[in-house]
């Protein structure tokens, strides 16, 4: 259909975890826009590639001066329901105008590595969002997921949550999940707060039982 852009999550990071039908759309697209990342993963020789940063007025701009003439296919990290940049193209796109493909997210890989259901864990993102909700939202859940990022790395959260005056609560931090060298680092909120390992592309999930 002309004017349709079709946007596919592409799963938590390796190229294994993209369902069959994500990757049969990327196949067919002729203009692939996403995160450099994710283009230089996925992206096929002759297609088009848009990259997406922070001036993600450019992204739409592009989107919309090409989506009646080219094939385009967005890409998302995780699944496209969970704090994707597939929610900010919906408040530019109209809805009729857009597919959405979902795929797997961190947080359901980090859920499955740890052996444990996550129909009612509360999850949240550090990108855009005010610490001190965090810190009490923590407290009210039994277990939360928390998609960490720059500034906001597990450390630094762990140090908030306990100059707070949170207690010790027991912490998992998943780092590089679906990668050959993923990791999985049980731990408390104060061994976290004085760990010095990198854990920059973690998943954090908080038990307060």
């Amino acid at each position: 259909m002309a004017g349709l852009v079709k946007v596919v999550g592409t799963g938590p990071g390796h190229e294994s975890y993209l369902t069959p039908i994500g990757l049969e759309t990327i196949k067919q697209a002729e203009a692939l826009v996403g995160g450099q990342r994710l283009l230089d993963t996925f992206a096929s020789k002759g297609q088009e590639q848009f990259s997406v940063d922070k001036e993600l007025k450019k992204a739409i701009e592009y989107i919309n001066e090409h989506r009646h003439t080219k094939r385009i296919v967005v890409l998302v990290s995780g699944d496209t329901g969970i704090y994707s940049l597939a929610n900010y193209l919906a408040k530019h796109i109209p809805a009729n105008d857009l597919e959405f493909v979902p795929g797997i997210s961190s947080i359901q890989l980090m859920f499955a590595r740890i052996k444990k259901p996550w129909n009612e864990a509360q999850i949240l993102s550090m990108h855009g969002r005010s610490v001190d909700l965090v810190v009490e939202a923590v407290e009210q859940a039994q277990i939360t997921a928390l998609l960490t990022g720059s500034p906001w790395t597990p450390q630094r959260i762990a140090e908030y949550l306990l100059a707070k005056g949170a207690a010790d609560m027991q912490v998992i931090v998943g780092k590089d999940l679906s990668y050959p060298w993923e990791r999985l680092v049980y731990t408390t909120l104060k061994a976290l707060s004085k760990d010095e390992e990198d854990y920059s592309n973690s998943v954090m999930v908080i038990l307060n039982e």
